[in-house]
């Protein structure tokens, strides 16, 4: 049985994004990084808005976690993804740079042909120009726009990735050595990354994605139900804190509220539960993204065990001095998986701190949930 799609246009984004877009097209326009939590929509968003961007502007959209980020790899692949989006292949063949070379010799330009040969030539050398190469997959864009006398729309997905190149010896700074302020090529941008691309890409006009209000949620259950359910939309809400990935799950698998509270708990602790699974590799996200990962952890589960802790709190839950506790809470801070108000500290998805709760006291199932475990799951939601 085909799954139910379950979308909801955020139109206080996307008219923002089509504001701009007209912009682009009369000369203006401005670069904008769109970033959110993880599974908040953003991919959706760009994705529908590529859609738009006919009559005078072509669109490539390039999924960063999608891409080899050495620099080798990333000006390959950065060049040969943007042909495919130009030249409108569908096609799925590796991008090597043969392949490569090909797709760039279909686009009539040649600046962008001798790009495309400099980065051949120097991904040969046995110790290649990283920075070069680097600069040479962005240029390309600029040169193309240039020689064909196009507006180019940049849609790059999960920009945060493009950070790990900082891992690698010839670079610290890789975002100092790309120019992105170019009159014919805008870039829109998405991240799950908000605090770190905030402080990064400052030129960029920045839009939170947040969690969907109460009102949308009601808008959507009456696009699926075709009426009104108030009831259902409360539980929805109650549950998921307007998380969108949690409350387009719980859409999917019934149809009123009664049942809502099963189906979140089922698709939450089942192992093969979509909630599960977009749980855990959430975790993996952020705590890859702190460094001492035991100890981020060891807090993470004070935190999701009881509500509402002060530092002092923590320190002591977790056996370490308030100073030492407070440079481990930073990091979890940076990492956008908790925030601080009030002295307290809480999750910014409550969907991840109810999942992280429960599986620690060991309610997660490869079975089936009965009927037993479910009266024991409910009290906890």
């Amino acid at each position: 049985m085909p799954e139910k799609e379950v979308y909801l246009e955020r139109r206080k984004y996307t008219e923002i994004l089509d504001r701009n877009l007209s912009a682009f097209k009369s000369g203006a326009g401005k670069n904008i990084a769109i970033l959110g939590h993880r599974k908040s929509g953003k991919s959706s968003i760009v994705k529908r808005h590529i859609e738009k961007a006919h009559e005078g502007i072509s669109a490539v959209y390039i999924d960063f976690s999608r891409i080899g980020m050495s620099p080798e790899n990333f000006a390959v692949e950065f060049i040969g993804s943007a042909c495919h989006w130009l030249l409108g292949k569908t096609e799925h063949k590796s991008l090597d740079i043969g392949h490569v070379l090909n797709l760039v010799s279909e686009m009539n330009s040649a600046r962008s042909a001798e790009i495309a040969k400099s980065v051949q030539n120097e991904i040969s050398k046995i110790k290649p120009d990283q920075r070069l190469l680097v600069q040479l997959a962005f240029n390309f864009l600029n040169a193309l726009s240039h020689d064909r006398n196009i507006k180019i729309l940049a849609v790059l997905d999960n920009f945060e990735e493009i950070l790990d190149i900082n891992n690698f010896s010839q670079i610290k700074d890789v975002l100092s050595l790309v120019n992105l302020n170019h009159a014919s090529v805008k870039y829109v941008v998405t991240s799950s990354a908000v605090s770190e691309i905030k402080k990064l890409l400052k030129n960029f006009d920045i839009l939170e994605i947040g969690k969907w209000e109460k009102s949308e949620i009601a808008e959507l259950v009456k696009k699926h139900a075709g009426k009104a359910d108030p009831k259902f939309a409360d539980a929805i809400f109650d549950l998921t804190s307007g998380n969108s990935f949690a409350a387009s799950e719980i859409l999917r698998n019934c149809s009123n509220a009664n049942d809502a509270k099963k189906a979140f708990a089922k698709s939450l602790l089942s192992r093969n539960g979509l909630l599960y699974g977009y749980c855990l590799d959430s975790m993996g996200y952020y705590l890859n993204r702190t460094r001492g990962q035991v100890m981020s952890k060891i807090i993470l589960k004070a935190i999701a065990a009881n509500r509402e802790l002060r530092l002092s709190e923590i320190a002591r839950k977790i056996y370490k001095s308030a100073p030492v506790t407070k440079s481990l809470i930073e990091r979890l801070i940076s990492a956008d998986i908790i925030y601080r108000k009030d002295g307290k500290f809480y999750f910014h998805d409550p969907v991840l701190r109810l999942w992280l709760k429960m599986t620690s006291l060991g309610y997660e199932y490869d079975r089936t949930i009965t009927e037993e475990d479910f009266k024991e799951v409910l009290e906890h939601l």
